[in-house]
């Protein structure tokens, strides 16, 4: 199962708690046979309404012109997901109404279609859907949650590339140097427009990031940006290390105190609780 079909899962289950859902793996071939597109089409049955919520995961929606071939093939891709398990539901130990069975649930009108990020404009998605009159709810994950900057030292940059990929795959917009500095930008530039132009900066506070000169600029400017908008919080300390508890002694004292005093995550690549710091993190960017 894909990162992006885990988390449509975990949406339909927050928007109906008690609903078990049914997803499977649906593939298009090109003329040649080869693989065009993977998607995730996916049915919350939900017994406390009696509604089942179809829904469709699919990465970079639209950027593959795969818009009328999805739409045209909603009718078979759910009929054969729907047909392949029968369940009857009820509660025999405080029985507040009739018993349901999957067959007797309806379809809610619209199909949710859930995407880490939208390629193309929502009128033209509605549209192609139009035209199968199929009324449908556009999710992106990229509109969930607040964009992230990672401060760091280049030497935590093998770590911290890691740590990137597992917040990006929580549906999470980050600006991670290697991966979006362009050629030519002026450091003290992105510097600036990072700690300013996001809603909240991710900073780790290892040995080898705390003793940067660029790292501790950019706390200075998260901190007076904090102070400007009121005492908003918008640094998130992390480490890799035990540097940031006891060594660490800035030449502004003020800054290890105000660094200290928030909760600092700490995250070891490979270790067992990694997945469920990031899960932290990514409730705290929602």
């Amino acid at each position: 199962m894909s990162d992006l079909c885990k988390n449509a899962v975990a949406f339909l289950q927050k928007r109906f708690p008690v609903a078990s859902v049914l997803n499977h793996e649906s593939i298009f071939s090109d003329a040649h046979g080869n693989e065009a597109l993977r998607i995730w089409p996916m049915i919350a049955q939900d017994s406390q309404s009696g509604m089942k919520q179809r829904a469709i995961a699919i990465e970079s929606l639209g950027s593959k012109g795969e818009i009328y071939a999805v739409a045209q093939s909603m009718d078979k891709i759910f009929s054969e997901l729907d047909s392949s398990v029968y369940v009857r539901i009820g509660n025999s130990l405080k029985p507040t109404g009739h018993e349901i069975d999957t067959n007797q649930m309806v379809f809610a009108p619209r199909v949710v279609l859930y995407t880490n990020k939208l390629c193309i404009p929502r009128e033209t998605v509605i549209q192609a859907f139009n035209s199968v009159k199929t009324l449908i709810d556009i999710v992106d994950e990229s509109e969930m949650h607040k964009t992230l900057f990672i401060s760091y030292g280049g030497p935590d940059e093998p770590a911290v590339t890691e740590i990137n990929k597992k917040i990006k795959s929580k549906g999470i917009k980050t600006w991670f140097f290697p991966d979006d500095a362009n050629p030519g930008d002026k450091l003290h530039r992105m510097m600036h427009d990072g700690v300013n132009n996001h809603d909240r900066v991710l900073l780790v506070c290892s040995k080898e990031s705390l003793t940067r000169p660029g790292v501790l600029n950019e706390i200075e400017r998260v901190l007076e940006r904090e102070a400007k908008e009121g005492g908003t919080e918008i640094l998130i300390p992390i480490t890799l290390d035990d540097f940031v508890y006891g060594d660490w002694a800035p030449s502004r004292g003020d800054i290890a105190e105000q660094i200290r005093s928030r909760v600092i995550i700490k995250l070891e690549i490979g270790s067992d609780q990694i997945g469920s710091s990031i899960e932290k993190l990514a409730k705290v960017l929602k």
